[in-house]
């Protein structure tokens, strides 16, 4: 029976660290077979540290998936949107593998990524990694809940996580990501009103606006199914220092066109669009999917 990698679903911690690679040429089939140890490791780390709350998960690129496993394609596996048509750029920059662990302790989670490191050794090119953080109960840097409309509990798995026991890509995710920095310093100039005008939310309470404003952080980034589900299960959080802030969006999904669809609303058009997009920058944005943990097995015996 196939069981989804941990980190998909997972409750929010305190410290999360990010880890983006790159394989060097020819090396795919080794990577192929380390990737069966990550559940190893997962185990390892959470009965070694249990009050920690460690998860995690490894997803591969959308463009690097038919080099590792050519065998099964997830049907809605694709490159993240390139985005040109708009003042708001959204660079995207492809990665072969994001390894997200998350943990109430940093100090776990610098010695998952170590191990993480040892377990692919000489075969990959660490690119990029961002360290986040829970910041207050739950908050972006502009002082709102993010994720307003998260599901909870059983709803997580039934956004999150593919549904298709016949096929290979069952209990697998979607996932997309964005580095985002803000323009703190402009956002903090607007009044209390106009910024939860913005966001369609109060600030305190996190209650949704009625009427909401239709060009509101809310009434378009908020999207729900037939069924009234969100569409994304939002995995993001803060990171930043005394220089600049910002978040590392990271979106769950069954489907691989839920992220397409938020992202296409949030742009609209130039006179109606998501109005927290002028206060943010995304400078990175890579699409993946993270299969199930018998998937990274199995795939990894039929290459011995």
């Amino acid at each position: 029976m196939a069981q989804a990698q941990s980190g998909v679903c997972a409750e929010a911690n305190l410290h999360g660290l990010h880890l983006f690679f790159n394989v060097l040429e020819g090396r795919d089939e080794v990577v192929r077979a380390a990737l069966a140890n990550c559940e190893r490791l997962q185990n390892e780390l959470s009965d070694r540290f249990s009050e920690s709350m460690v998860s995690s998960f490894v997803a591969i690129g959308a463009q690097y998936w038919p080099h590792i496993y050519p065998e099964y394609i997830p049907e809605e596996l694709k490159s993240f949107p390139h985005i040109s048509h708009t003042e708001h750029l959204m660079h995207s920059q492809p990665f072969d593998l994001m390894y997200v662990i998350r943990s109430d302790r940093e100090d776990v989670n610098h010695l998952f990524a170590q191990s993480v490191l040892h377990m692919l050794a000489s075969n990959v090119e660490l690119v990029a990694h961002v360290r986040g953080f829970r910041f207050l109960d739950g908050r972006d840097f502009n002082g709102f809940i993010y994720g307003g409309n998260a599901p909870h509990g059983r709803f997580k798995r039934q956004v999150a996580l593919v549904n298709n026991p016949q096929q290979p890509d069952h209990q697998g995710s979607y996932i997309h990501v964005q580095r985002v920095r803000f323009n703190i310093d402009a956002w903090q100039a607007l009044a209390l009103d106009e910024q939860e005008q913005i966001m369609g939310r109060t600030r305190l309470d996190n209650v949704l606006i009625e009427p909401a404003r239709e060009n509101s952080h809310a009434s378009l980034a908020e999207l729900t199914n037939e069924a009234g589900l969100a569409l994304l299960l939002d995995q993001s959080m803060p990171f930043g220092d005394v220089f600049e802030q910002g978040s590392l969006w990271v979106s769950c999904s069954a489907h691989g066109s839920a992220f397409d669809a938020v992202l296409t609303s949030r742009l609209g058009t130039p006179t109606n669009y998501d109005l927290w997009l002028d206060y943010n920058q995304a400078d990175m944005g890579a699409a993946f999917f993270a299969p199930s943990v018998q998937f990274l097995n199995s795939m990894a015996e039929s290459c011995e």
